[in-house]
């Protein structure tokens, strides 16, 4: 029998507790936007209590639980005090109710995967607050940001209204940060050059951290953490040995590490092997079909694109090669962020356009496409540990960018996950997926978990895309209505 969700998390309080256990620099780095509370019509209560119990929703509470009709959810402050049935939870005397019958209640979404100043301009300003506000009134109350300039990051977002916000410091090889390559059509006709990606990067504010040969890893870990980042996210150009040297470094210092699927040349089972937490986008496991020598030559952003393309489809998503990685991740227990729905948004994009010669970047997403969705499916079938990231971008049209919902609906309709897991992969596992604070504090309703709640209109158990009928959602105890977020964004 499963034990009650309150007997296997903290108490309140839980400050100190986590202070001592991560450091005061994990707790700054994880702090959201807490503005005035939003008019909810409450039923009945004192106005200054800081009581507040909502009632008689489904409460879908992340644990692995069945759902709980007519349930009763008690938040003190900024943390859930009780959740359960009414007779497990009655209303305290004195504290506000939120009438939800006829609702679902379910813990706040976490996206693991944004990068948030990847726009045309560097500063936040009024694009950013829009960016965040939307993402709220999504439902989306916790962001991992994958590599950006984490101290830019947290000191634009720590005045607005925004979800938890997790960054990662981007960590590259040589190649990320010299010479430039030459783009190719499909005829063998070279488009243009490319910059060195970190120039880029550079451009848009972002401050990704050279390692090669020779440096010391723990002086990587400790720029990091100094900028605010809860973790390295490896990108790119960095070997099976200096992926161990950095997992080792990060770990000693409580901090995990997570790569792109084949680090180049580092593949994936390097990595799992390595100790590395997670990797992301699942196309990068094309990088099994080549022996190490063969990958070693293909470091550059060019290269993955042209070897990505030559490999991978849906009969080598089924390679024994793939597979073994897969089993590999499975056994260690680490994590795989497949990505899917920002792939399918740049099909879309290049089927519109309709270039007159296909270059190798559109090449490559439409192999990637097919071919992530199949590992997936593998990945799925051997237990391998899913989370829910988007590779969310903040500019261009929303409606053009990767959702959570969008990647949950893909998990659910192409992957075969049942809406519960797809629910899991972006609330419980997302919060173990990002670790530290979030893991302790994040992804289910139960006592002493942050008070980071979402109420629906409908069953996401029936429709996933039922998570696009948020009524409201509930930050660290405080009440935000979709409308109102996105009107207040409005210029």
């Amino acid at each position: 029998m499963r034990e009650p969700a309150s007997s296997r998390t903290p108490s309140l309080p839980l400050n100190r507790h986590l202070r001592r256990r991560f450091g005061a620099s994990v707790l700054v780095a994880t702090s959201a936007w807490t503005g005035p509370l939003v008019s909810a019509g409450w039923a009945q209560g004192a106005a200054d209590s800081s009581l507040v119990a909502i009632e008689g929703a489904t409460l879908w509470d992340g644990t692995g639980n069945e759902p709980i009709p007519s349930a009763s959810v008690v938040i003190d402050g900024d943390r859930v005090l009780c959740a359960g049935t009414v007779r497990l939870c009655p209303v305290p005397p004195g504290a506000r109710v939120i009438d939800a019958v006829g609702r679902w209640l379910l813990p706040g979404l976490i996206d693991t995967h944004v990068h948030l100043l990847f726009r045309d301009q560097r500063g936040g300003g009024r694009g950013m607050e829009a960016d965040l506000r939307d993402l709220l009134a999504r439902g989306v109350t916790a962001v991992r940001d994958m590599g950006t300039d984490p101290r830019t990051l947290l000191d634009l977002t720590r005045s607005i209204p925004s979800p938890r916000i997790y960054p990662m410091q981007l960590v590259a090889g040589p190649r990320f940060f010299y010479g430039r390559e030459a783009v190719h059509n499909s005829d063998g006709s070279v488009t243009a050059y490319r910059l060195p990606p970190a120039q880029v990067m550079r451009l848009l504010g972002w401050t990704p951290i050279l390692y090669q040969r020779g440096d010391r890893p723990d002086s990587v870990v400790a720029q990091a953490k100094a900028a605010g980042a809860i973790g390295l996210k490896l990108y790119a150009d960095l070997t099976a040995g200096q992926v161990r040297e950095l997992v080792q470094a990060a770990h000693q210092a409580g901090l995990p590490v997570w790569g792109h699927a084949w680090v180049q040349p580092a593949s994936v089972m390097e990595q799992a092997q390595a100790g590395q937490d997670g990797v992301v986008h699942v196309a990068g496991l094309a990088g099994e079909l080549y022996p190490p020598s063969a990958r070693d030559t293909l470091r550059g952003a060019t290269a993955l694109f042209e070897a990505t393309a030559a490999v991978a489809t849906r009969e080598s998503a089924h390679d024994p090669r793939v597979l073994a990685a897969l089993d590999t991740l499975a056994r260690r227990g680490t994590f795989l962020e497949p990505t899917l729905d920002a792939t399918v948004h740049r099909v879309a994009h290049y089927e519109a356009t309709h270039p007159r010669h296909a270059t190798e970047s559109e090449a490559y997403v439409k192999a990637a496409s097919e071919f992530g969705v199949e590992v997936t499916r593998e990945a799925v079938r051997r237990r391998v540990r899913i989370t829910a990231g988007t590779d969310y971008v903040a500019y261009g049209p929303s409606d053009e960018r990767a959702s959570l919902v969008g990647e949950l609906a893909l998990l659910v309709d192409s992957i075969g996950l049942t809406p519960a897991a797809a629910l899991r992969a972006a609330t419980a596992d997302a919060a173990v997926a990002i670790g530290g604070d979030a893991a302790l504090t994040l992804g289910i309703v139960a006592r002493g978990r942050r008070a980071d709640l979402v109420l629906l209109r409908a069953n996401p158990l029936a429709d996933i895309r039922a998570l696009r009928e948020v009524e409201w959602v509930m930050l660290g105890g405080q009440l935000l209505r979709p409308d109102q977020l996105r009107r207040e964004a409005s210029p």
